[in-house]
């Protein structure tokens, strides 16, 4: 999807997808692929250095690897692997070697690392800020009120993985599923949320915030079903099998909170699975965010050299229009500055 959207927006330019498999790709003239072993960094050096500048969609156990690649071989890199690794590490060494690499171009991260890279640059650091985002299934009676629309191993990890979090100005350790809460969505409906390790990049690239976390939703009841599955090692099994829905109706919401003193701001964005095109609303806010961040590069914007995560980025109005113009051009609609906390933004997809 993300190439699809690429060689369609770059009718000039040639986009060319690797993978170890050669993928079904729609007929575009800019469009083709070809096999390759991503997991052997001298291909990926060899093939990044072929190519005018790359975009990384591989497993996240070869996100950093790829990354190291890209500087090895001089070219940037957009990528949404959601390594495991913290990927400003690799800042100096991209500075040196004159390349910029945006990690964590997704949703979240990804879309919310952009939208408080805006918010702090306009208005200065919060107090508190907390990003609310997941994908759940549209119709909350499905099995776990779940759709599989990504990765299930790197659902194990979200559900494992302990999670960082500010307090205090700190970075403290949290088990997942703590901080437990209930909320309602405009024309979603009552969700809930607990802490999960989605922070990365956040928890020191924007300083002056004392308390920051990231929670995951989902439809009420989920979390007390699966622990049980995370705890015997049974999860995946179980949600590939009932999990798998078709259509993969699917519903994503993100919410980010933001308090000033005793006062709550929040920006929301609602994105549902679009039968017209098939693509999920995961899909489409992960997968679209990486396409038009290359599509930044593409255009002449790329940001500085070293790692340039997204709320960095974000801090740049003409690059954050840029991302946030083209996306609402493919529905993925989120307002800034946020809006009072009693008067919810929010876009729907029919």
């Amino acid at each position: 999807m993300i190439a699809t959207d690429l060689a369609r927006s770059l009718p000039g330019d040639a986009i060319t997808v690797a993978d170890l498999k050669r993928p079904n790709l729609p007929s575009i003239g800019n469009l083709n692929a070809i096999e390759a072993d991503l997991s052997d960094r001298a291909t990926v050096v060899r093939m990044l250095g072929e190519h005018d500048f790359a975009v990384g969609a591989l497993p996240s156990r070869y996100g950093t690897a790829t990354m190291r690649a890209a500087i090895e071989a001089g070219r940037n890199l957009v990528d949404v692997s959601f390594a495991a690794e913290d990927p400003t590490t690799l800042d100096d060494e991209a500075r040196r070697a004159g390349v910029t690499i945006i990690p964590d171009a997704g949703l979240a991260p990804g879309i919310s690392n952009l939208v408080i890279g805006r918010v702090v640059a306009e208005q200065g650091p919060p107090d508190e800020l907390v990003i609310l985002v997941g994908g759940v299934a549209q119709d909350p009676s499905k099995p776990y009120g779940y759709c599989v629309t990504w990765s299930l191993d790197d659902l194990v990890e979200e559900y494992t993985r302990p999670a960082r979090i500010l307090v205090k100005g700190a970075v403290a350790t949290v088990p997942v599923f703590s901080g437990y809460e209930r909320l309602t969505v405009d024309g979603v409906g009552e969700l809930e949320a607990f802490y999960s390790d989605g922070l990365r990049t956040l928890l020191h690239t924007v300083p002056g915030v004392p308390e920051m976390g990231e929670k995951t939703l989902r439809w009420p009841g989920h979390m007390e079903a699966i622990q049980p599955l995370v705890a015997d090692g049974t999860m995946v099994a179980a949600l590939r099998e009932r999990c798998s829905l078709d259509p993969p109706e699917d519903l994503v919401v993100l919410l980010i909170r933001f308090r000033r003193g005793q006062k709550w701001e929040r920006v929301t964005m609602v994105d549902r699975y679009d039968p017209a095109s098939g693509m999920t609303a995961m899909s489409r806010t992960t997968a679209l965010t990486t396409s038009v961040c290359a599509q930044l590069v593409a255009a002449g914007l790329t940001p500085p050299a070293g790692v340039q995560p997204l709320e960095k980025v974000g801090a740049d109005a003409r690059s954050f229009e840029f991302i946030r113009e083209r996306l609402s051009a493919r529905g993925v609609r989120f307002e800034v500055p946020p809006v009072p906390e009693t008067a919810t933004t929010i876009a729907f997809r029919s």
